[in-house]
């Protein structure tokens, strides 16, 4: 059952609104607190745009021949599963183009079916928007759009018919969308007049904008007094969609994202098991030599200072250092050879395990 949903069309920096505590207590963008012992899972679902499966079937042309297969997909109208059959004879002299027309024609006259047909001497069968899959088969076989094949692989389906979705032969692996404000209201049932749950929170989604959805499940345990079983034990969900990108890519272009959800972000610490601290490090980047960074200002080696796991961040040209070990306040071993930007804000982000 989901708690609460909060969405962040910005974040604050250092990974604040989701976090863990020295206590152990996880805030959940300020909507949910939960002990961290009490934690099951987190998800994290990116944002993508959707794609449109194509199958290209190639027919071998034969005179006076039967030509039988099936599309399975859906209705435009209903989104419900709709199976179409595709049954003609061949004439004489026919070639793959006069009978991938003959396909087409039949195909196309379905104005319902949630694929268009296209092409020449083969057919190319497109999946319409809202609707990337699909399946074409017959007596031998199928092939779907969304599994991709080996290079140039195509699979017989019918006497005299092949079909592929494989790139490199002009088929396309279709996704469905993920993180759209259509598809986030959508899933969590937002109305005008919805409850006040999904409500409030769901029309703060901006239009124009993908998110990326985090789930984050927990026990707990009904409090005396309640309409239920005291003691009982339930497993609830906090929903936060955090704002990523104006086209559903793997470039998150909201300030700060990474703070939260990047390899170093105190969300993808907690998923991995560790409380995830930011904190400004009062200093600056110096030279690095192999993988081997300075520090200015004595900034690591402090109470509780930066360790063996934790990440470093110059922020102004972002450049992300895991330490590999500190060798003095001033200078550790980094995971990578690009150094930190010179005169950059530098962030810690202090990976601990969670307390027990």
């Amino acid at each position: 059952m989901i708690s609460a949903i909060k969405v962040l069309n910005s974040v604050t920096a250092l990974g604040t609104d989701v976090s863990v505590g020295s206590d152990g207590i996880v805030n959940i963008a300020s909507v949910e607190t939960v002990d961290a012992y009490n934690v099951r899972g987190v998800s994290i679902t990116v944002p993508r745009t959707e794609v449109s499966g194509v199958v290209v079937v190639t027919p071998t042309a034969a005179d006076n021949l039967p030509y039988t297969f099936y599309i399975n997909a859906f209705s435009m109208t209903t989104g419900l599963p709709k199976v179409i059959n595709v049954s003609f004879n061949s004439g004489a002299g026919a070639t793959a183009t006069s009978i991938a027309n003959q396909a087409r024609a039949i195909i196309n006259a379905d104005t319902d079916l949630s694929v268009v047909a296209s092409g020449t001497t083969t057919l190319i069968l497109t999946a319409k928007p809202t609707q990337p899959f699909f399946v074409v088969g017959g007596a031998l076989g199928n092939v779907d759009s969304y599994s991709n094949l080996p290079l140039s692989s195509t699979t017989p389906i019918a006497t005299n018919i092949a079909a592929t979705n494989n790139t490199g032969s002009g088929g396309v692996n279709g996704r469905s969308v993920r993180g759209s404000v259509a598809y986030l209201q959508n899933k969590y049932a937002y109305s005008a007049n919805g409850n006040a749950l999904t409500q409030n929170e769901l029309a703060l989604l901006t239009p124009g904008f993908f998110y990326t959805e985090v789930v984050i499940s927990y026990i707990s345990t009904t409090p005396s007094g309640s309409g239920a079983f005291k003691g009982e034990i339930s497993t609830l969900e906090a929903v936060v969609l955090v704002r990523a990108n104006s086209d559903g890519s793997t470039t998150y272009t909201t300030t700060n994202y990474n703070d939260l959800l990047g390899t170093y972000g105190t969300i993808t610490g907690l998923q991995a098991g560790y409380r995830v601290e930011g904190a400004l490090i009062t200093g600056t980047a110096g030279a690095l030599s192999g993988q081997t960074q300075t520090v200015t200002s004595g900034v690591l080696a402090t109470t509780d200072g930066i360790i063996s796991g934790d990440f470093l961040v110059s922020v102004t040209t972002p450049v992300v250092s895991r330490v590999i070990s500190v060798l003095s306040n001033t200078t550790y071993v980094s995971s990578n050879t690009t150094a930190l930007t010179s005169a950059s804000t530098i962030n810690g982000f202090k990976w601990r395990p969670l307390p027990l």
